[in-house]
């Protein structure tokens, strides 16, 4: 070897080690792969009063926001935005006149975006792995910008949906109104967004707001904010789910008396000689607002906000509940003020799940289950009875035969009669019989009216095979029959050897 050359494989290994492989685009600026089976959902409704159709428009009329929208990993995901009547049905009537005055449509068909106008937003997506975009907004300021309104929806996917969740979010925002003697708002507002984040943890997010509402015929209670916050997120680890839930409500008053709401309950903002007495003042208060003026004021239970499973999250937050006690019996029902659902199911096995809810904004219920593979089937026989056209070679077995195929998993010649209608070819002799195609039946063909075996003995390949078929077993019949002669041949002499000497 001459000084300064490397053998070969030194050689290859040092140009391995200078040559620079190209990579591929860095996996951080792609979009994180979601788990295996995951399914979010969020809603948010602000206000809800009453059964379907059971406000009167005597006392009022108002359109709140309901918002709500699910995602899953068969890419499947919608978004829904409505400005309805707070009937507890979301009945989406129609706005005309004043109330949709500069009404400016994106995403619509032309023929929906004028008056009256329905303020409803629907969008989905269903084109499973394939990108797409799809939006419907909605937005007007009324005459003189007295009722202002707002409605969006979309779903958003960039490519391989389904392993990259498809994006669902909404809002809306509603304009001022009320019912006269029981209540005021002065706008309302509620958004969902279902996403993943950078890490590819899930999130869903559903807030609710209400703005300077004022409750009761004389402002009994009122406040400037209310907002509810819903949030849960995980991955698909088991017990990798978790949820946080908010409800802030800011200048709150109670029969003219400043509160603040905490986790403890209802408390006097400006405090009380001990803390203790200020839950105590609270609770005077809420005692008088039912006995003196006919309104029960039902606070929320912290402790049932967040529900944890290995598989999901559930973030429920309600924010007050009013009864108006003295009120006539077609208005006896629960008014209902702030409410966010957020859920997270996340797995990394292969299940199938989902988050069902009632269009009305009920709670929702989730759904886990394994997901199992259909077992194969074997083709039906055709009508009649007839059965798959068999294969080459056996084209002489009758459909008797084939409908009742031997069970040791080895096909047989047919020894039986043919069936009706088949006519028996003549008896072949000397040479015929040797040329003859109607003799050519092959002895251990499989057709495809034979169940494949599944017992081992039956598919060994045994020695008496290899003699068979290599043509073995006459020779050895033949050597046998050598070896006895021979050994006959040279055991007579040695007899007569042995008895001449004995003689």
């Amino acid at each position: 070897m001459k000084l300064g050359t490397l053998p070969r494989g030194l050689a290859v290994a040092a140009i391995a080690a200078v040559t620079v492989v190209p990579l591929a685009a860095s996996a951080a600026g792609a979009a994180p792969a979601a788990p295996t089976a995951y399914a979010l959902f969020g809603s948010a409704q602000p206000l809800v009063w009453g059964t379907a159709s059971s406000l009167p428009a005597t006392v009022g009329d108002m359109r709140a926001p309901f918002v709500w929208g699910k995602t899953n990993n068969v890419a499947v995901a919608n978004s829904n935005a409505v400005l309805a009547v707070p009937d507890g049905a979301a009945n989406t009537k129609p706005l005309s006149g004043d109330a949709i005055s500069g009404l400016q449509c994106n995403g619509y068909d032309e023929k929906l975006c004028k008056d009256p106008f329905t303020p409803v937003a629907k969008v989905n997506h269903r084109s499973g792995i394939d990108a797409g975009h799809f939006e419907e907004t909605a937005s007007w300021a009324g005459k003189d910008g007295k009722y202002p309104g707002h409605i969006s929806a979309l779903t958003d996917c960039a490519g391989n949906c389904g392993d990259s969740l498809v994006h669902s979010v909404s809002n809306a925002a509603g304009p001022a109104g009320g019912y006269a003697g029981y209540l005021s708002v002065g706008s309302s507002s509620a958004s969902h967004d279902l996403t993943i984040d950078d890490k590819g943890r899930l999130l869903s997010t559903a807030v609710s707001q209400l703005d300077n509402v004022s409750i009761g015929p004389k402002n009994e209670v009122h406040f400037s904010r209310l907002t509810t916050t819903a949030q849960a997120f995980g991955t698909g680890a088991e017990n990798a789910k978790d949820g946080r839930a908010d409800l802030r409500i800011s200048d709150f008053y109670i029969l003219d008396n400043p509160v603040e709401l905490t986790r403890a309950g209802l408390r006097l903002a400006n405090g009380g000689p001990s803390e203790q007495e200020a839950y105590d003042g609270a609770k005077v208060l809420l005692n008088r607002l039912k006995k003196e003026r006919g309104i029960t004021l039902e606070l929320p239970n912290f402790d049932a906000q967040v529900s944890r499973t290995p598989d999901h999250a559930t973030v429920e937050v309600s924010g007050l509940r009013v009864w108006f006690d003295q009120a006539v019996a077609a208005l006896n029902y629960p008014l209902d003020l702030g409410h966010s659902t957020a859920v997270v199911v996340a797995l990394n096995t292969d299940r199938k799940v989902d988050v069902n809810s009632d269009a009305n904004g009920g709670s929702p219920t989730v759904s886990s289950a394994p997901t199992t593979a259909a077992a194969p089937t074997q083709p039906a026989p055709e009508r009649g009875g007839a059965v798959a056209p068999p294969t080459k070679g056996s084209g002489k077995e009758s459909g008797a035969a084939k409908a009742n195929p031997p069970t040791n998993g080895t096909a047989k010649t047919p020894t039986s009669a043919p069936s009706a209608g088949a006519v028996s070819p003549a008896p072949a002799t000397g040479s015929d019989v040797a040329t003859s195609p109607a003799t050519e039946v092959p002895p251990t063909e499989v057709t495809e009216a034979t169940p494949a075996p599944t017992n081992p003995d039956e598919t060994a390949f045994g020695l008496k095979d290899v003699e068979r078929n290599l043509g073995l077993r006459d020779a050895r019949s033949v050597s046998r029959a050598f070896g006895a002669f021979l050994g006959l041949g040279l055991i007579l002499p040695l007899a007569r050897f042995v008895i001449r000497r004995l003689g």
